[in-house]
């Protein structure tokens, strides 16, 4: 049923030969109460148990043999006014600056009319993905097609920025990616504990002292110096 008649009702959208990828069979599967200690081992042996399981199997991916009742996707002309979707936490930045695309390995972005569905898929990425709303017609008007598989689940090539809204970045991690730019910008004048760095270009606007006055405060000063230390030796 699912792999051959409704997929779009457990989350999960066949490619053009129709195979699905088995850990997201999986998942789906479990989701389903009763059905948690299905595993992609338990897949397997329906190769082995039965002598005609109706399903094609890679290494990776599974589908049903009949999918003469399979729909597909198709361009919808009346969409919703919100669609959602749950990204993982650790892409939630990425997703605020550059918009949301594909994840690795997938040619379309799932998105859901369904919140409750759109945070379902998104758990099988992330224990606590973040939720992301698009306005369908900001995308629209940015150039966004839209397909629809079965009653809640809508596929796109990518989402642009400015027509969608995602919660804002945690503060933690705000201060944490400004104090490591604070780290990693170079220092003007590093100073280090009982150095000093001369500045050869600060005294040019000044009127710095010609080589002959310098030697003549030199000897100036030595001879000041001198005539403090006798004193200073007087007194002891």
């Amino acid at each position: 049923y699912i792999l051959g008649r409704n997929p779009y009702e457990f989350g999960l959208v066949p490619d053009e030969e129709g195979f699905v990828r088995k850990k997201d069979l999986v998942k789906a599967i479990q989701e389903e109460r009763g059905w948690g200690h299905v595993r992609q081992s338990s897949l397997e042996e329906l190769l082995v148990a039965l002598p005609n399981p109706g399903i094609d199997m890679d290494e990776w991916r599974i589908r049903a043999q009949d999918r003469q009742h399979l729909t597909r996707p198709e361009v919808c002309e009346t969409m919703p006014k919100l669609l959602f979707i749950g990204v993982r936490s650790r892409a939630h930045r990425h997703v605020v600056e550059n918009g949301i695309q594909p994840y690795e390995g997938e040619r379309h972005v799932l998105l859901s009319s369904d919140k409750d569905m759109a945070e379902r898929i998104g758990r099988r990425r992330d224990p606590h993905p973040v939720m992301v709303t698009i306005n369908t017609q900001e995308a629209e008007n940015l150039g966004v097609l839209f397909l629809r598989a079965g009653e809640t689940l809508y596929l796109a090539r990518e989402i642009p920025l400015k027509c969608f809204t995602a919660p804002p970045l945690a503060a933690e991690e705000t201060e944490r990616t400004k104090s490591k730019k604070t780290k990693e910008a170079p220092r003007k004048n590093p100073f280090m504990p009982g150095s000093f760095i001369p500045d050869f270009t600060a005294g040019r606007d000044k009127g710095v002292r010609g080589p002959k006055e310098d030697k003549q405060a030199w000897k100036h000063n030595k001879k000041r110096i001198r005539r403090q230390k006798e004193r200073l030796s007087g007194d002891f």
